[in-house]
């Protein structure tokens, strides 16, 4: 089906690019609608039947344990409503390579198309509305942007470090300013982030940048020190030698990591090589506010995943010419309960978990750390290079299908219930 709108009625090392099959104009009003009303996974209040303990450490650091009863189940299911998406080539629907995403109120959203360096915004329904920008070097052009941020007033940033600048567009009116802006690390996709009162923070080596709204840079802050590089003894990686130089491949289920910020400016972050359900929350500057462990049964790996695993990787050794086998010991025997971290536009941390059936599972937390409730698995596999973005009800993400054919998918968080009735009425 080659429709670019689909209704569902009718149907986290930088990686390297996925393979890619390769009007102007506004519809009034996209914006004008209020904020969108916020589901029940943006209160505060633990689920009913969950146990919320708070210690305050010697340290003064607040420890959160959340314990789940015998028995629970997820409260809300993530519903696809719209898919933006085609493969035929030459219309705004057709993406390349994403590169940005950011959710509008109401439900539309734009996108940073990177192949042809433009910025595409769709409405609620999915409907193409407005492209803005180009590859060049003048006002409103791009030589290599690789990131959107949206501001608190609703306006679409984009992180140009390739043209020294960071450009501002409204998504109706398209371009309206740029402001000077170097950074040595580029990356393949940005990693900064805009806070709720609209500055600017960006990761350089053991430091977060940070500037406000005409990107006057503000005294940096202190970053924790990265992890100690162990190198050949570094258990998350395969490490092999290959035509006279080094070929990695990640150890199959070793913990990697995850760092998330929140509106407020500080990070979440899940530690490299610990599988527990453990979280932490800080000041970029500052100390540790939060620990939150979520005590849930760690997930093993079974003898089919493991020899599953073991069969790609070696596989992987035999391109690289290596006929030697590998210590499989180093796979884990269970799962990550970490497998990436999102926060929401109302400041809740959407934990993405490992799940015994597959598919994208969130346990949710509020802000203090409190568990609020989990989403039912969906089949919504994401680009771990590119976050979703989840505000008020809705949860937009990237997805590919088997042809590697980029769509964009906004899905309506759902409670059970509800969304068992519209499927039995």
């Amino acid at each position: 089906m080659n429709s670019a709108t689909i209704p569902v009625s009718n149907r986290p090392a930088i990686p390297a690019p996925r393979r890619s099959r390769r009007p102007r104009g506004f519809v009034p009003g996209i914006l004008a609608a209020s904020a969108i009303a916020t589901t029940a996974c943006s209160e505060s209040a633990p689920a009913n039947d969950w146990t919320v303990v708070r210690d305050t450490l010697p340290s003064g650091v607040v420890q959160v344990t959340n314990t789940p009863p015998p028995q629970t189940a997820p409260i809300w299911t993530l519903v696809e409503e719209i898919r933006v998406g085609t493969v035929e080539a030459g219309l705004a629907e057709s993406f390349g390579e994403i590169k940005g995403l950011v959710g509008l109120a109401g439900g539309g959203f734009a996108v940073l198309e990177s192949q042809s360096l433009e910025i595409r915004v769709f409405a609620p329904d999915g409907s193409h509305v407005a492209t803005h920008g180009q590859r060049g070097e003048g006002p409103g052009e791009f030589v290599g942007a690789n990131g959107l941020m949206l501001d608190p007033s609703g306006r679409i940033w984009v992180p140009d470090s390739y043209a020294a600048r960071m450009s501002v567009f409204d998504p109706e009116g398209g371009f309206v300013e740029s402001f000077p802006f170097t950074s040595f690390v580029r990356g393949w996709v940005w990693t900064g982030a805009m806070t709720a009162d609209g500055r600017i923070l960006k990761h350089s080596s053991n430091t977060m940048r940070v500037f406000d709204s005409t990107m006057t840079e503000l005294p940096s802050l202190t970053l924790p020190p990265a992890a100690e590089d162990v190198g050949d003894e570094d258990p998350s990686i395969f490490l092999v030698e290959s035509d006279g130089g080094w070929r990695v491949r990640q150890v199959p289920f070793y913990p990697g990591g995850a760092t998330a910020f929140d509106p407020s400016g500080a990070m979440w972050s899940a530690a490299f090589g610990d599988p527990a359900h453990r979280v932490r929350k800080w000041m970029p500057g500052g100390d540790t506010l939060l620990v939150v462990e979520t005590q849930r049964p760690p997930l093993p790996v079974t003898g089919a995943e493991r020899d599953s695993a073991v069969a790609e990787v070696r596989a992987w050794l035999r391109e690289q010419g290596v006929e030697t086998e590998e210590d499989w010991s180093r796979i884990p025997g269970v799962k990550p309960a970490v497998l990436g971290l999102v926060t929401s536009a109302e400041g809740n941390l959407w934990v993405r978990t490992s799940s015994a059936g597959g598919g994208i599972t969130y346990d949710v937390l509020a802000p203090d750390g409190a568990y609020l409730g989990s989403t039912a698995p969906a089949a919504l596999e994401t680009l771990f290079w590119l976050r979703p973005v989840i505000r008020g009800d809705y949860y937009w993400t990237v997805v590919f299908d088997e042809l590697d054919v980029p769509y964009v998918v906004r899905a309506k968080i759902t409670p059970v219930e509800t969304a068992s009735n519209h499927e039995n009425p």
